[in-house]
């Protein structure tokens, strides 16, 4: 069983940066700006190859969030062009109905590919856990998060648990939070995006 990618902590803290849509271009720039290698250190392959597993990185997690976030209240656009968080309720964020439309029937086969780690270069299971695990290193390396723990007590406060509490717990009051800041309870992209960050990251730290 693969682990989560760890991408989606990057990602859902760069879509925290931002009032505005991205695109996959510049969502893929602002990992590389990180410091974050994510194409593996095979040094064997072409340039395209390592661009394409650059971006089928990218595009599983973009797809493992936008599952993940169902029935939350929020969902997220994906296009190469544009990549954005937004509420269900309207208004959504100058999406017209017939994008949103056209992107659910999209999604449908996109996400059947990218979700699918046999596609990753026929990879076997042994080599996406080695891409997985070596991007995680250099990830936690780049935010010092071995040594900090403020980043963990952030975390906890924003979900508003104790250092002590049990991972159960830590799951359970995240689902309360999500279900405060539906849109319908008058809930924002970033008050959602800024719970996820935290859940995020305590579930790759538990």
């Amino acid at each position: 069983m693969i682990s989560e990618n760890p991408v989606c902590l990057a990602i859902t803290q760069i879509l925290n940066d931002t009032d505005e849509s991205i695109s996959l271009y510049q969502l893929m720039k602002a990992i590389e700006d990180k410091g974050l290698d994510i194409s593996g250190d095979d040094v064997t392959i072409s340039t395209e190859l390592k661009l394409f597993r650059f971006n089928f990185v990218v595009m599983n997690a973009l797809y493992q969030i936008q599952q993940d976030i169902k029935g939350t209240g929020f969902s997220l656009y994906i296009s190469s062009l544009k990549i954005l968080l937004y509420s269900d309720v309207p208004p959504n964020t100058g999406l017209a109905p017939a994008e949103i439309d056209e992107s659910k029937r999209v999604d449908e086969s996109m996400s059947k590919y990218y979700l699918d780690w046999n596609n990753y270069d026929s990879a076997n299971q042994q080599s996406i856990d080695q891409l997985l695990n070596s991007f995680w290193s250099k990830y936690k390396k780049y935010n010092k998060y071995d040594s900090n723990q403020d980043q963990r007590s952030c975390a906890l406060q924003i979900l508003g648990v104790e250092s002590s509490a049990s991972w159960k717990d830590i799951q359970q009051t995240y689902r309360q939070k999500i279900t405060q800041c539906h849109p319908d309870k008058g809930g924002t992209c970033h008050q959602f995006i800024e719970i996820r960050e935290a859940f995020q990251f305590l579930k790759l730290f538990q």
